[in-house]
């Protein structure tokens, strides 16, 4: 009798000794099985959300699609990604989507160049050397946020009639988001910025090879989405519904010659730009001498653009103080800067 307590006991220890370890491997056989569920839910609501598409118009193909990503994350990969909708094609390179399962409303995405748009009439290619993007959606699914990081991006516009558009810069920031205080009009809050861009059309308007540091602030109405018309289709689909780009802040920093824009812009009737900004500048002599065709004195042009001003500090390289300008009125395809309209300028329809 006394040898038969101490063996129960060894038992009972021993027990108690693999516990941990058969519970961690049933631990790891649940979440083995949870994860294949979550990635089986994964790939049907992808198969879903592409149908739902496909009944919009809008044609998506993931070529060699694979879902990865055990143990923590969800990661989708398609080594291409098109879509067609109507007239317009886009295609990426390898794109990679990720999610991690303990945050599946957040996804964050990686494309490989290059891009190419068209719609048959204008051609956008583009490339970079990272672009990452992230998505947050609501618990019902609405889009509550889109940003896109970009290295070293570079873009080329042909078709438009004025010869090829071409700019490349450093790196590019674009944050989109659903306005909420304006559901009504169907408005989308934006922020861009682009470092050391160089743009070659903006060289030769406002002089100068220095690369320029870009950021925009702006609220877009009725951007209720893409249609899957040509570009010309969907700015008119835009400007009958009434849309308009409200102007929080519109800046360029390009050497010694600064701006920064506020206000409104929409298309008239026959499709060229109107609506009122008010502007800020340092540095645009020339380039206000070249609108008015030199008919505005240089004495005046320095007036209104603060030449002579001292600058911010002081110092000799320091940039120059901004002069904000009389309001700049764009319409009827004209110019007009306070009560004088601009000679020589005839804002053309855009399409």
């Amino acid at each position: 009798m006394d040898q038969a307590a101490p063996a129960r006991q060894v038992r009972r220890s021993r027990f108690w000794l693999y516990t941990p370890f058969v519970l961690l491997l049933l631990l790891a056989i649940a979440w083995s099985v949870a994860w294949f569920a979550i990635r089986n839910r994964a790939a049907e609501a992808l198969d879903g959300w592409i149908a739902a598409e496909a009944r919009g118009g809008r044609q998506w193909t993931c070529g060699d699609r694979t879902i990865a990503g055990y143990p923590f994350r969800v990661e989708i990969i398609c080594n291409t990604l098109d879509l067609k909708r109507g007239a317009v094609t886009a295609s990426f390179g390898r794109t990679e989507a990720v999610a991690q399962v303990y945050q599946p409303r957040r996804i964050i995405t990686e494309v490989a160049g290059p891009l190419r748009v068209s719609d048959g009439r204008v051609t956008v290619d583009g490339s970079w050397d990272l672009l990452q993007a992230s998505i947050n959606v609501s618990p019902t699914g609405g889009l509550q946020r889109v940003s896109v990081a970009a290295d070293a991006p570079k873009v080329s516009i042909a078709g438009l009639g004025t010869g090829e558009i071409a700019g490349s810069g450093k790196h590019l920031e674009l944050h989109v988001r659903p306005n909420p205080s304006r559901m009504a009009e169907q408005a989308r809050d934006v922020a861009a910025s682009v470092t050391e861009a160089r743009i070659p059309i903006l060289d030769a308007l406002i002089g100068g090879s220095e690369p320029a540091n870009l950021n925009a602030d702006i609220t877009v109405t009725q951007a209720d989405g893409f249609k899957g018309g040509t570009i010309v289709e969907e700015l008119e689909l835009w400007r009958n519904a009434g849309g308009k780009i409200d102007i929080l802040m519109l800046a360029a920093d390009k050497g010694q010659r600064r701006i920064e824009t506020k206000g409104d812009l929409r298309l008239d009737d026959q499709h060229r730009p109107a609506g009122q900004l008010t502007l800020a500048a340092a540095g645009l002599e020339g380039l206000l001498s070249n609108l008015t065709g030199g008919r505005v004195g240089g004495n005046l042009i320095g007036m209104l653009l603060g030449q002579g001003s001292r600058s911010n500090t002081g110092q000799p390289n320091a940039k120059p103080q901004l002069a904000t300008l009389p309001p700049l009125r764009l319409e009827n395809g004209l110019i007009a800067m306070g009560p004088f309209v601009i000679p020589n300028v005839r804002l053309q329809p855009l399409y």
